[in-house]
């Protein structure tokens, strides 16, 4: 692993527990109470969980051998 996978992969995890964190809010109601609700949370870190192993299967996939990226 290389400075630009740990990059491409921090960037793809930080965007993805974003959208599932936000995507679980908006879903259950999106109200302010419900901002910090746990359910959220645990949708985040399961999506991040899930795209580091994307991640790290497309290590060696797609022009980029070194990149988190299958293109």
């Amino acid at each position: 692993m290389n400075a630009t996978f740990i990059k491409d992969a921090a960037e793809r995890a930080a965007k993805t527990f974003i959208q599932a964190y936000l995507g679980v809010w908006m879903a259950t109601g999106a109200d302010f109470d419900g901002l910090a609700s746990a359910d959220n949370l645990k949708a985040g870190v399961v999506a991040v969980a899930l795209s580091v192993a994307m991640s790290m299967g497309l290590k060696n996939v797609g022009p980029n051998k070194g990149s988190a990226s299958a293109v």
